[in-house]
């Protein structure tokens, strides 16, 4: 089959290497048709890559107007996420959407019914769910027996630098959603899977006072999860650690699990599961290709997706994934403001939306 034509919105360090690395890596399956990006240096820098064979845009409207392709891919600074994303599904594109879906519960139900409505594809960009490691966890989740915590700790350096229309963008609440919607949606999203319950409530606690004390963004944070189920799960996060040797575009990133028969661990890049009925260790490490970014996560969920895109299907990181991440991080951002206990019933309530697993 032809390869599926890509119009990329948003060239920034993230649009770059998704561009480059991951469409421009899956060539049976993609075509980079179109670049748009209203910041004239990131414009320059498609333009310098990809020459005269892509179309360019300072306009996203313009350029769906305009531009003959398939999939819109939108990378571009969290608060224009949903815009966009709407106005891309009303055009009749497929979507691959960056994460988070919008800044909030209502944001994301806006762009859920412009999907239902356009009858197109999908994907969040939640890669965490086509890591390797995250697939042996799936494999590996019977022998844990009855799952009772999930817990996640990221240490990592402070957000990089953000270039463009909106200046740093991602160190202020109003563009992002927080530190808490903005990052560790990814983090809420694993909770969700793999707890495989509705979450009843969460509370969270952090504060600004070390990176971003001249911002509203937190820069750590600890954030708890119970489940209907009786799981729990906690994630622990500072924005302000140290790079760790070895990984220096990548973060110290530890996901674990138990159970009553069992406990795994994702550490970094090796997988280490422990049951009662088999002594001993079992460990596992995939090779990385990547050291500095995503493209060995963000690489297999294109795949995914192309083959979503000619077979119907519903992606793994699909809408649902969104909302359901969106919803739980939204309650901690609320909980840590406002030093209370929040309730998935009371998010659900103030948007007019219903968590969705």
């Amino acid at each position: 089959m032809e390869p599926v034509r890509v119009g990329v919105i948003g060239f920034g360090m993230m649009g770059r290497m998704q561009a480059v690395g991951c469409f421009g890596a899956l060539k049976e399956e993609f075509r980079l048709a179109a670049v748009c990006d209203d910041h004239p240096p990131h414009l320059a820098a498609a333009r310098e890559l990809f020459g005269d064979g892509v179309r360019y845009f300072d306009d996203y409207r313009r350029m769906l107007d305009e531009c003959d392709f398939e999939l819109a891919a939108v990378v571009t600074p969290d608060f224009l996420h949903e815009e966009m994303a709407v106005a891309c599904l009303k055009s009749g594109r497929h979507l691959r959407l960056e994460k988070p879906t919008a800044l909030d519960p209502g944001g994301c139900a806006r762009v859920i019914e412009a999907a239902e409505r356009a009858g197109t594809v999908t994907q969040i960009g939640l890669e965490l769910r086509y890591a390797e490691l995250t697939a042996r966890m799936r494999e590996s989740l019977g022998r844990m027996g009855r799952l009772k915590m999930l817990w996640c700790h990221e240490f990592r350096h402070p957000f990089l630098a953000k270039p463009g229309s909106v200046p740093d963008w991602i160190v202020q609440r109003r563009y992002s959603g927080g530190t808490l919607v903005e990052k560790c949606c990814h983090h809420f999203d694993f909770f969700n899977e793999f707890a495989r319950a509705r979450p009843l409530a969460v509370h969270a606690s952090g504060d600004h006072e070390v990176e971003y004390a001249r911002t509203d963004v937190l820069d750590n944070a600890f954030a708890t999860v119970d489940y209907e189920n009786g799981v729990r799960a906690g994630l622990s996060l500072c924005m302000f650690a140290p790079p760790k040797e070895g990984r220096p575009g990548l973060t110290a990133l530890e996901f674990g699990l138990l159970g009553d028969a069992g406990r795994m661990e994702m550490r970094d890049d090796e997988l280490f599961v422990w049951d009662r009925a088999v002594p001993g260790v079992s460990r596992f490490r995939p090779e990385r290709i990547d050291l500095v970014g995503h493209d060995d996560e963000i690489t297999p969920s294109l795949r995914d997706l192309a083959r979503c895109i000619r077979e119907g299907r519903r992606p793994l990181a699909d809408l649902r994934a969104g909302l359901d991440s969106v919803m739980v991080a939204w309650a901690a951002e609320e909980s840590a403001r406002e030093r209370r206990i929040v309730t998935l019933r009371e998010v659900e309530e103030r948007f007019g939306v219903r968590y969705l697993d």
